[in-house]
């Protein structure tokens, strides 16, 4: 009996915690380790940690060097409820305490009012806006009033409502009370502010929403109006008018057409928004005896002016980058990317492959390639890129490699139907790193040249590919390939031929492929499906994968 006894008083002091902390919260855990002593953490960190009433730091701490014993523990930060609890140490483990520290919060009961002789036609769906970083907010319910649960302290709520002027007031909440607010507010003025646009240089021939540009503006109450597109002579070229405004942020998309929806050739054109809370449509077509009068005096009208560019030399292409610079998948192409535009892709192209490793060939082993991509053009007809891979080996119990590589591209000349770019490519990769569809590591000089036929484009490059510091003479990279444009899906067949100038060196290697790039509209998302072969003296391979991107 005495032995039964004394195993239940050592099962109760294994644990304390739960007994003699009442408030325990689900996130809360408390866990012996090897070692000694006391670990504290917390959420959120820097919570002062007071053992038998004297602070000893702030979480996460841990006392290394505590006597076996019962000790008391406090937890406190401004703005939280205090956490205690009382803990048993032990000489033969380390207990460590994670603890969810609970914010001291109060209610607001906020209403939302018109302003007195406000207009009871106008539309009122006001907003609580009351987190400044996150645009946090509530709708108001329940003849305009809102309950909200928010820390203590001083507090700055927001309202808003399309057509009326915002009101900020900053309240304190206190713990466990509800603090009632009132809010008036009245009628905005109509204004129309902040205007941009998508793209000031477009191509209306690129495929799907890449051939549009997109202008937007913000309107502070309902109305409506007008956008004019005139050409360098001041001509009308194209008009549409906008639904009624019932939001803040206005969007009107252009496609580079006119009225009548024929392209429009090159050059600048100065884009008019007009637009009033009464703005009317013209009554095309009615009598005049039978046009309705306004129902008041027009507003004066607001005008917003942009400009925007149309250039036929913009091109917008989905592209490949694993030959150095952006391109075919064996073939670098001269295109950029215009100004401020970018694309993004990852993906996996499984295959068997031959792959260097230090001074060695491993032959034909299956390899998983993953690979993050990413092009942009910081200013006109010059590009940038870079990439990342992973090498994943199925065979032979291989370690996975990495490696890394970057390129710059400059457009010499981009008149159609030619164009040809210079560009310099580097790679660095890991054992067991290098892509097997790339040159490998290393330095290399490309000039892709290109032809442009209507809705193709036919592409040769030549490039020197330096392997190291060792090896002073370059190899020898010949490529071409074909690619056909479409309004949403691009084709393209691509092949290289490697030949390694060095005495004793390999036989050449040739790799072959084609691609399929699909951007179906209105979205920029790229999914692509790449496959085709190599070969080297006596051996052969074949891949094949999947990728998917953004290209804005």
């Amino acid at each position: 009996m005495i032995r039964l006894i004394l195993t239940l008083i050592i099962i109760l002091l294994s644990f304390p915690l739960a007994a003699q902390n009442p408030r325990n919260i689900v996130e809360d855990s408390f866990e012996e380790i090897a070692g000694t002593g006391l670990a504290v953490h917390t959420n959120p960190a820097g919570v002062r940690v007071f053992i038998d009433g004297e602070e000893r730091g702030r979480t996460p701490v841990t006392f290394g060097n505590m006597p076996q014993g019962v000790y008391h523990i406090r937890l406190s930060r401004e703005g939280y409820k205090d956490r205690d609890f009382n803990i048993t140490l032990f000489t033969t483990s380390r207990l460590v305490a994670s603890i969810k520290m609970e914010e001291e919060r109060g209610g607001a009961l906020v209403s939302v009012h018109r302003k007195p002789e406000s207009s009871e036609s106008l539309p009122f769906n006001p907003q609580i806006f009351f987190n400044a970083l996150d645009d946090t907010s509530v709708p108001v319910f329940h003849e305009g009033k809102a309950t909200l649960n928010l820390p203590v302290g001083y507090r700055t709520l927001r309202a808003r409502a399309f057509g009326w002027d915002d009101v900020s007031v900053t309240v304190l909440i206190n713990e466990d009370e509800t603090t009632v607010v009132d809010i008036f507010m009245e009628p905005a003025a109509f204004r129309m502010e902040n205007a941009s646009q998508s793209r000031k240089r477009f191509n209306p021939l690129n495929p799907s929403n890449l051939g549009v540009t997109e202008f937007r503006f913000e309107v502070s109450a309902p109305g409506s109006g007008v956008i004019q597109i005139l050409d360098s002579n001041e001509e009308e070229v194209y008009i549409n008018y906008t639904d009624r405004f019932d939001t803040w942020v206005q969007h009107i998309t252009w496609n580079g057409r006119d009225s009548n929806g024929k392209l429009l050739p090159e050059g600048i054109y100065t884009v008019l928004i007009k637009a009033s809370p009464n703005f009317r449509r013209p009554f095309i077509g009615v009598p005049p005896d039978r046009i309705p009068p306004p129902m008041q005096e027009p507003e004066e009208v607001v005008i917003l002016k942009l400009e925007t560019e149309i250039n036929y030399s913009t091109n917008i292409i989905p592209l490949s980058l694993k030959s150095g610079l952006s391109g075919l998948i064996f073939s670098p192409m001269p295109h950029v990317l215009p100004a401020g535009s970018y694309q993004f892709d990852a993906g996996i192209i499984p295959g068997s492959f031959s792959v260097p490793v230090n001074t060695q060939e491993i032959n034909n082993t299956i390899v998983l390639p993953f690979q993050l991509n990413f092009r942009v053009s910081p200013f006109n007809r010059f590009e940038l890129s870079a990439s990342f891979n992973i090498n994943s080996y199925l065979e032979n119990q291989m370690q996975a490699g990495w490696g890394i590589s970057g390129a710059a591209k400059y457009n010499i000349i981009n008149t159609n139907p030619l164009f040809f770019a210079a560009g310099i490519s580097y790679t660095w990769t890991a054992n067991y790193g290098e892509n097997p569809l790339t040159p490998g590591r290393g330095i290399g000089l490309h000039t892709p040249l290109s032809l442009e036929l209507a809705s193709f484009s036919i592409t040769f490059c030549p490039s020197l590919f330096w392997h190291g510091h060792a090896e002073p003479i370059p190899s020898l990279h010949l490529s071409a390939g074909t690619l056909r444009r479409g309004n949403w899906v691009n084709t393209g067949l691509s092949m290289r031929y490697e030949l390694d100038l060095k005495e004793n060196s390999l036989s050449p290697r040739f790799l072959t492929g084609t691609e399929v790039h699909l951007f179906p509209p209105p979205s920029n998302f790229v999914f692509s499906v790449i496959g085709g072969m190599w070969t080297q003296e006596q051996r052969v391979g074949g891949f094949g994968g999947l990728k998917i991107g953004i290209i804005n």
